[in-house]
């Protein structure tokens, strides 16, 4: 009999085969409803987080990072690894340490208003020739103590003034990097738990292939026993089956391999196996896709993190271009004085300790013009200045332009991948009706078994592009989400 004919099959054998066929069906429905396959996304655009839990104080840590056994999975919402990103990583720590840094920068550059106080004792013994106030040398030997506080100032008003506003504006940049940092920290969080939903959903569909393959091995196992011609029809099911094994395979590891970055960079311990919440692979909407593109620029360049801290490192140079014009016009300020106790009396051998003692007080003051060689390095600082002044200005240009053709590329990716969602819906369900219409002409001796195959082929495929398409169109809308709302993010009650 050709591998074409019509062949009948008993009843009893085509009774379980409907069964089989039911529950694959029912199987197939309930994993597409699980995957996100039917439905609308989910638009939450209020959606918004507050990467701004200290190290030790994330609510969501002992939840999922406390007394974990290295051999029982652990499941991980996406809210729980955002918030999780918070506690105990290292990118923020430093930044924290940078931070507080500059800080100390800004105390140090506001003390030089201040004066300097030493508390001393001072002793003198001299030997040897000596100008006394009647201009005579002669040798006078001579021996004085003194103890007691002192005050001295020497203050550069422009240079202090302008290296206060420039450790200030300092300070401002670090401030926004940390804020960078706290919200790319989330937002990398997010990218590798979708990359975990990514090899989950994967996995699954793998699982089901195997499933399948696995029914019309045993198909044609039972049919191969009453025709003998079938023998290739079951070799090539079981060379499908051995197929679709090998991907499950590599599903499965990519999925631990997934876990494991994720774990990595949330801290956890990377032997535990991270299972995502299966809802977490439903199409989330951040950004609507009917916003203007003008009006997401307009409130990316107002909230990025990245633009403020260029624009705080532009007006600190432009704070020591002041200084280095001001600077050579404006005296210098010297003060100081002291009070305590003071003692003297002859020296050499003749002198046996101090004859005269007493309270004794000094006090001076003095203005002065320093032009840094000759002027020359006056000049030079100024050209120095405006020319740093002139690359944090192009700096921020640049960051400017990288932050709006972000914006740009993430919107219209978002809109692209959108598309590609509801045409991968449309070529599941197209697919699955393949599927059964072959299934049933299989049943009913029309189709080969071949044919069968090749519709479980596509199903999986288009199962496996939505869940691809979806997790990409989740991370791109988090980047874009990100880079709209800036460092800004605040949690969501939800």
């Amino acid at each position: 009999m050709g591998c074409g004919a019509r062949r009948r099959r008993p009843p009893g054998r085509r009774r379980g085969q409907h069964r089989r066929r039911k529950m694959r069906r029912l199987t197939l429905i309930c994993l597409l409803s699980i995957c996100g396959c039917s439905g609308r996304e989910a638009v939450r655009e209020d959606y918004v987080f507050k990467p701004l839990e200290k190290p030790g104080e994330s609510k969501a840590a002992p939840a999922v990072g406390a007394d974990l056994d290295s051999s029982t999975p652990r499941t991980l919402d996406l809210l729980s690894a955002m918030r999780l990103a918070g506690a105990e990583n290292l990118d923020i720590a430093i930044v924290e340490t940078r931070l507080e840094a500059r800080r100390a920068g800004t105390d140090a550059a506001f003390s030089k208003y201040l004066p300097d106080l030493r508390l001393g004792f001072t002793a003198l013994h001299h030997n040897g020739l000596r100008q006394a106030a009647d201009s005579q040398v002669a040798d006078q030997p001579m021996r004085s103590f003194g103890a007691g506080p002192a005050v001295s100032l020497n203050l550069d008003p422009v240079e202090a003034r302008f290296q206060h506003l420039r450790a200030l504006q300092i300070e401002d940049a670090a401030e926004h990097q940390a804020r960078r940092t706290k919200a790319e920290t989330v937002v990398h969080s997010a990218i590798l738990y979708l990359e975990l939903v990514r090899a989950s959903g994967l996995v699954v569909v793998a699982g089901e292939a195997v499933e399948r393959s696995q029914a019309q091995v045993k198909l044609q196992e039972g049919a191969a026993e009453l025709q003998a011609e079938l023998g290739v029809e079951l070799a090539r099911a079981r060379a499908e089956l051995s197929r679709d094994h090998e991907a499950l395979l590599a599903a499965s590891g990519g999925l631990r391999q997934a876990g494991i970055n994720l774990a990595t960079w949330l801290r956890l311990p990377p032997e535990v196996p991270l299972i995502p919440e299966a809802r977490d692979i439903e199409p989330l909407t951040l950004v609507r896709a009917e916003r203007e593109v003008a009006d997401l620029l307009d409130a990316a360049l107002a909230a990025s993190p990245d633009l403020a801290e260029m624009r705080a490192l532009g007006r600190a140079a432009e704070e020591m271009k002041n200084a280095a014009t001001w600077g050579p016009w404006t005296p210098d300020i010297f003060a100081a004085g002291s009070f305590g106790a003071y003692g003297g009396g002859p020296g050499g051998d003749s002198g046996s300790g101090f004859y005269e003692h007493g309270d004794r007080s000094d006090f001076a003051a003095g203005l002065s013009w320093t032009l840094r060689g000759m002027g020359l390095g006056d000049r030079a600082r100024v050209r120095r200045a405006r020319a740093e002044a002139l690359e944090a200005g192009l700096q921020a240009a640049r960051t400017r332009d990288r932050v709006s053709a972000e914006v740009v590329r993430g919107w219209t990716r978002s809109k692209n991948l959108l598309g590609r969602i509801e045409a991968t819906r449309k070529g599941i369900e197209a697919a699955e009706e393949t599927l059964k219409l072959v299934e049933a002409r299989f049943e009913a001796g029309d189709a080969i078994q071949l044919e069968v195959l090749e519709a479980i082929r596509a199903v999986a495929a288009a199962r496996a592009a939505l869940i691809d398409t979806t997790v990409s169109y989740n991370q791109t809308q988090h980047l874009l989400h990100y880079r709209v709302r800036g460092g800004s993010w605040r949690q969501s009650s939800r």
